[in-house]
């Protein structure tokens, strides 16, 4: 994991908290079953992985009260988007849909490392704060569309991806 300074990191918890609120603001009068957690500055919501090592990306939204992942997201700085963070992205990517937020000018870098390591990240974003206005902007550089069906509740979800694979392999045939 790369390191970062005292001010770094200030801006790096500042970033998770607005681009949670600003893209995952959840639960929401359409979504209620949906909630979002950061993990910066405190963890607050873990996610375990097959081996049972409990991990925190930065951003993780899950359908309540079951707790399920629904969507995951890093934030990175300058100094972290790197191979050996690229990791860990690989990791979280294996838990969940994965969105991965990065600064201007670092899109490349993200995606080259992406694709040299194979990580199946659903969207790459970039973003800054626009100097004087104290505002947050966000860029979508791409998103790989996982499906209206993956934000359905249980059971209807289940039936959803089955019945679309079923009529995927018909069109095939």
């Amino acid at each position: 994991m790369g390191v970062r300074t005292t001010s770094q990191e200030l801006e790096h918890a500042r970033a998770i908290q607005d681009i949670a609120k600003a893209r995952f603001p959840y639960p929401t009068r359409g979504r209620p079953y949906l909630k979002t957690y950061t993990n910066h500055p405190q963890r607050t919501m873990g996610v375990k992985t097959p081996r049972g090592i409990v991990v925190y990306p930065d951003i993780v939204v899950v359908r309540h009260p079951e707790n399920e992942v629904v969507i995951l997201a890093e934030v990175e700085t300058a100094d972290t988007v790197t191979a050996d963070e690229a990791h860990e992205w690989k990791l979280f990517a294996s838990l969940g849909p994965l969105y991965l937020y990065v600064p201007i000018g670092y899109a490349d870098e993200a995606r080259r490392l992406c694709k040299s390591l194979k990580i199946p990240i659903v969207g790459l974003r970039t973003w800054r704060y626009i100097q004087g206005q104290d505002r947050l902007e966000i860029n979508d550089i791409f998103t790989q569309w996982t499906g209206l069906e993956d934000l359905a509740p249980e059971p209807l979800r289940g039936f959803l991806k089955r019945y679309l694979e079923f009529r995927e392999r018909e069109m095939a045939s």
